[in-house]
């Protein structure tokens, strides 16, 4: 069982069970229980986690089925329980969520999901490190003062768009 704390310091516990699966498929139409396809050319294929993993509203909405019992318990209605999901908890949320479907599979199909997910989270990190380069570059400064400045265009261009006085 893994565990999450949303944007107002609530601790949530996912576990995912046959149970847990049945539920996710029956409310939300995702089966959970398949997100490793093998490809007719023997290429694994991972869609579902993708979608998960990049779509926080369909994350929040499976952490609703999985926590509801939990969250009703403690009088949180599901409005309230996605209002929570921002920022950072969305980030250990996912983490918690896909930590614990890898631990939901037995031997090679658990191997096989660790190591995508493990891969998913490592390009995760170099995307962010390129994004954080390029964001400290000099061009990149440049670029957003052009974009922000009034008409559009750098200071000494804004004189040549203006017309001449009477």
């Amino acid at each position: 069982m893994k565990a999450f704390t949303d944007a107002k310091g609530r601790s949530w516990e996912i576990e995912l069970n046959i149970r847990q699966m049945k539920r996710v498929r029956d409310i939300l139409g995702v089966d959970l229980v398949n997100v490793i396809q093998t490809n007719k050319d023997g290429s694994v294929a991972t869609d579902t986690i993708d979608r998960v993993a990049n779509d926080p509203i369909l994350l929040c909405d499976i952490l609703w089925v999985l926590c509801e019992q939990q969250a009703k318990a403690d009088g949180v209605t599901d409005e309230d329980f996605g209002s929570s999901l921002a920022g950072d908890s969305i980030e250990t949320a996912t983490r918690a969520f896909l930590d614990e479907l890898v631990d939901f599979f037995p031997g090679a199909r658990r191997l096989i999901l660790k190591k995508a997910v493990g891969l998913a989270r490592k390009y995760e990190m170099e995307s962010a490190a390129a994004v954080a380069e390029a964001l400290e570059s000099p061009e990149f400064e440049e670029r957003m003062k052009t974009l922000l400045s009034p008409l559009g265009g750098s200071p000494e261009s804004q004189g040549s768009t203006q017309a001449p006085s009477p």
